[in-house]
C-alpha cells in the first residue's frame, strides 16, 4: 500500500471507524490482538481474501503472504540501492544486507509453505530465523558513519511480521 493510500485509509478509519470496521468484525477483533493495529488493518481490510475470511487461520495466511511480499519488496529495494551506490563502505554494507535479505525472504517463504504442509511450530521456527537475518542486516549499519537507507522499510517489515506472528499465535 503506498503512503498516500495508507494516509487516506488511516483518515477514513479515524473518521468512520464503525462503518469501515463493522463490515469486517473478524479482522477487527484479530487486529485488536496485535501491537501494530493500524498496520494490521491497513494490510488486511483492503485484501479480498481477508475480508471474506471465516476464521483466523485464513487471516494468518493472508498476513503471512503480505509479510512475504513486503520482504521481497525490501530485498528488491536493497538490490537497487546497492547497484546504484559507488564502491565503498556503504556499498559493502548494502551488499551484506542484500545477502541477509535473500535469506529473510527464503525463510518467510518457507514459513508460508510450512503453513500449508506442517505444524505451526515449524512456521514459527522459520519466522524466527527470518527475524535473525533481518536483524543481522540492521546490525551491518551499526557503528557506521552512515545510517541505513532502508531503515523505514525494514521497520515496516518488522511490524508486519510481528503482526503475522501474533495472528498465527491466535490459531
Amino acid at each position: 500500500m503506498n503512503p498516500i493510500s495508507s494516509l487516506v485509509f488511516v483518515f477514513l478509519l479515524t473518521v468512520f471507524p464503525t462503518q469501515i470496521l463493522c463490515q469486517t468484525p473478524l479482522i477487527e477483533s484479530t487486529c485488536g490482538s496485535t501491537i501494530y493495529k493500524v498496520l494490521c488493518l491497513e494490510t488486511l481490510v483492503p485484501d479480498d481474501e481477508a475480508r471474506s475470511a471465516t476464521d483466523v487461520t485464513i487471516l494468518a495466511k493472508v498476513a503471512l503472504r503480505h509479510t512475504v511480499d513486503e520482504a521481497s519488496d525490501v530485498d528488491t529495494h536493497i538490490v537497487k540501492l546497492k547497484d546504484s551506490t559507488k564502491e565503498g563502505p556503504l556499498k559493502d554494507a548494502l551488499s551484506s544486507c542484500s545477502d541477509y535479505y535473500l535469506l529473510v525472504v527464503e525463510k518467510l517463504q518457507a514459513a508460508q509453505y510450512s503453513f500449508q504442509y506442517s505444524g505451526l511450530h515449524v512456521v514459527k521456527g522459520w519466522m524466527t530465523e527470518a527475524t535473525v537475518y533481518r536483524q543481522k542486516c540492521d546490525q551491518v549499519f551499526q557503528g557506521k558513519p552512515f545510517t541505513s537507507p532502508m531503515s523505514e522499510s525494514t521497520t515496516k517489515l518488522s511490524k508486519m511480521q510481528n503482526n503475522a506472528e501474533v495472528i498465527i499465535g491466535l490459531i
